[in-house]
């Protein structure tokens, strides 16, 4: 990894750590809906979450990463401002057009389907999404802005407005609208009202970052570019699909009769666990336009190295957060609600495989994206979300939640397997497994002394006290095996510690890859 290319890695991902930071209150949202709502609004909420998400990918997913791509390719070029802008007026254009004309569908279309599929509680679920719907054209809006500054290689305002403003917002405008309305459709308008102010930030962002003018002018003069929409179009088709991959097991628990609360117990649990996966996305968003301009110069030796140390930062770090949420995930549920206190906890197990891959492996999708290979990403997206919705149709109904968190982690394994081949063969960049391996040998010691505690000492590990010293003890372990690997005390190659950095002549071409 070349110097200037460490250092301003260092710098994005520095900028996204504090903004990950503030998401802390996503879960602290997660415990004051559920304490203050009930486990049964939580579930109608968290279902129409998911629709909203799958709809905001539909609508702006490649569009987001055209207007980064544009970005990264074209700011440092000033012969090039013109083109630019162009591509800037078709990513908002069309974005924000589509949220317009589904958010007319919802209700148009709503109140025959989501009556339909969910018995249960589809007419509290549609009131809640004809209010969140109105909120699409301020996040389309929202989401290109800042991915424009992504592509300035600016990361401090996707950190400031996604990780800390919009869930610190979110969390207190949920608890006072409970004051006035302690139902779904009060937090339906705490989620509004937040999108609104995100809204006027956005626009706040792009004054201060880029030109109003020249995005007036590329409009008057609107030309379709056909490049950016075989881009955009299979990427928001795939990134719809990555939503439904990611939150189809809580879509599907309605589907099939289980109530409200016990769809909020699972997705209260899901959602723990997916939190650590803005571990991954620390780096990924930092490292985004890097990807650009590396894969632009043909530095596939440097991309291929860039890519195995984030992906070591990301894993070393991933691995501690995982193992707390597996031995502790019984107190984080009773912390949500004294409601899931005493409930089986083993489909938060099963979960866990998912950041984990996510960690470990998913850098190689951001490759094959920023790499102009959308179509890639979509059939990947194809593939799995069918198979996923396969699994849940067989596991479901046999095995409840337990069968919700297997077809959700059948379905990522295969995901990341079918993006690491990707990467390799359309950019050649390799994950070097002589860069990435001692974290995951550690952990792996770990979970085994972990297991044989819970299996010979399970009196002792059943109390919180015990629960905790042994979590301490892992942790300390993991930390102890990593010295031992690394001949050194373990650090965030990079960022805490020098390496010399390679030259672009080096080849990782003699080390193994994955």
């Amino acid at each position: 990894m070349s110097e200037s290319t460490q250092d301003e890695l260092r710098r994005g991902a520095l900028v996204n750590t504090l903004g990950t930071l503030g998401k802390l209150a996503g879960p602290s949202l997660l415990i004051v809906v559920t304490r203050l709502y009930g486990a049964d609004v939580f579930g109608i909420f968290i279902t129409a979450v998911a629709f909203i998400e799958a709809g905001l990918a539909f609508l702006t997913a490649g569009f987001r990463d055209g207007a980064l791509i544009s970005v990264a390719r074209h700011a440092d070029h000033d012969d090039e401002t013109d083109k630019l802008y162009q591509l800037l007026s078709n990513t908002l254009g069309w974005s924000l057009g589509f949220a317009v004309i589904l958010a007319g569908l919802v209700f148009v279309a709503g109140p025959q389907l989501i009556p339909l599929l969910y018995d249960s509680y589809g007419t509290r679920l549609l009131h809640m999404l004809q209010w969140m719907v109105l909120a699409l054209p301020i996040l389309a809006f929202d989401r290109i802005v800042i991915a424009a500054t992504q592509g300035l290689k600016i990361m401090k305002y996707d950190a400031i407005s996604n990780g800390g403003l919009r869930p610190v917002t979110l969390l207190a405008t949920g608890a006072g609208f409970w004051f006035w309305m302690p139902s779904e459709t009060g937090m339906a308008l705490a989620y509004v009202s937040t999108q609104a102010l995100l809204g006027v930030v956005a626009l706040y962002v792009y004054s201060r970052e880029l030109e109003w003018k020249p995005l007036w002018q590329a409009f008057r003069t609107f030309t379709l570019d056909r490049e950016l929409m075989r881009f955009a179009i299979p990427q928001n088709l795939n990134m719809t699909l990555e939503r439904f991959l990611t939150n189809i097991d809580v879509l599907m628990l309605g589907m099939f009769g289980v109530s409200a609360r016990t769809t909020g117990f699972y997705g209260a649990g899901a959602m723990i666990v997916r939190e650590l996966l803005s571990i991954k996305q620390v780096f990924s968003n930092a490292y985004a336009p890097f990807i650009v301009r590396l894969h632009r110069a043909g530095r596939t030796a440097e991309l291929s190295k860039t890519y195995s140390r984030t992906t070591l930062w990301v894993i070393t770090i991933a691995i501690p957060a995982l193992l707390a949420v597996g031995v502790m995930r019984n107190d984080l549920l009773r912390l949500v609600s004294p409601e899931f206190a005493g409930l089986d906890t083993l489909f938060m197990l099963l979960l866990l495989p998912i950041p984990y891959l996510q960690c470990s492996f998913s850098l190689a999708g951001n490759i094959v994206v920023m790499t102009g290979h959308s179509r890639l990403n979509l059939l990947n997206s194809t593939i799995t979300g069918v198979l996923n919705v396969l699994l849940n149709v067989w596991l479901i109904p046999v095995l409840g939640l337990v069968g919700a968190a297997l077809a959700s982690t059948i379905a990522t394994s295969v995901k990341m397997a079918l993006e690491v081949v990707e990467a390799h063969w359309v950019a050649n960049a390799r994950l070097l497994i002589s860069e990435i391996f001692r974290p995951h040998l550690a952990g792996a010691l770990v979970v085994v002394g972990l297991w044989s505690a819970e299996v010979f000492w399970g009196d002792a590990t059943g109390t919180l006290f015990g629960r905790g010293l042994m979590l301490a003890t892992g942790l300390a372990a993991y930390t102890v095996i990593l010295i031992v690997l690394n001949g050194r005390i373990p650090a965030i190659p990079g960022i805490t510690t020098e390496r010399e950095p390679p030259t672009l002549n080096d080849d990782p071409a003699d080390q193994s890859d994955a």
